[in-house]
């Protein structure tokens, strides 16, 4: 079983990643408390939307500050497979090489610096979908859902938010009709290269 430990929220993180790690710490507590097979299945269900939430933030600061975080959360739990490698890979992609213990003791003390890291973050918004020859895709409107609460086939949250917006496109596998957030498939185009659930082709063959 895996030994949850705590993470120190850094306060200049936007106030969404702060809500995020508050509410796995609490998760965390409470495991700490029963140590059970259930309040772990919990947590690990709340890995998944925090994962979820970093690959479908649109702002580069903010989804910098998610990365921070799932770095943190791997840093105390080593060898245990808590995030799924697309995750590690997109974390690794917006905060380089550094880890995030040593970002943290860097500012406090006193810095308004961060530490120096040896790659340049990534902008997953970069990959430009309109100049890629995309194959078996297609865009769709919300209308187009077979339901409302559908599942991105990637990042495993629904398609729409609890007002019935998406940020970004809706993108369909004409394979096996899943559906894609924008950030998503681009995440998926740059790990895979197709169909996350029926392995279809998404782009020219070499």
């Amino acid at each position: 079983m895996v030994e949850f430990i705590l993470i120190p929220p850094d306060q200049k993180w936007d106030k969404k990643v702060i809500k995020l790690a508050n509410e796995y710490n609490d998760l965390v507590r409470k495991w700490q408390l029963k140590n059970d097979k259930k309040a772990e299945e919990k947590i690990r269900d709340f890995i998944i939307k925090i994962e979820d939430s970093m690959i479908k933030e649109t702002n580069d600061k903010i989804k910098k500050d998610h990365a921070f975080m799932i770095q943190l959360i791997e840093e105390r739990h080593q060898g245990m497979d808590l995030f799924t490698p697309e995750a590690l890979v997109l974390e690794e992609h917006m905060l380089g090489r550094g880890t995030s213990d040593e970002e943290l003791t860097f500012k406090e003390m006193g810095s308004t610096e961060t530490a120096p890291t040896s790659q340049q973050p990534f902008d997953i918004q970069s990959i430009d979908l309109t100049k890629i020859d995309l194959l078996n895709l297609e865009k769709i409107t919300p209308d187009d859902l077979e339901k409302s609460d559908q599942k991105c086939a990637y990042g495993d949250g629904e398609i729409l938010d609890e007002h019935g917006n998406v940020d970004g496109e809706i993108w369909r596998c004409k394979g096996c009709k899943t559906v894609y957030h924008e950030n998503c498939l681009r995440v998926c185009l740059l790990m895979k290269g197709s169909c996350q659930i029926c392995d279809v082709n998404f782009l020219p063959r070499k």
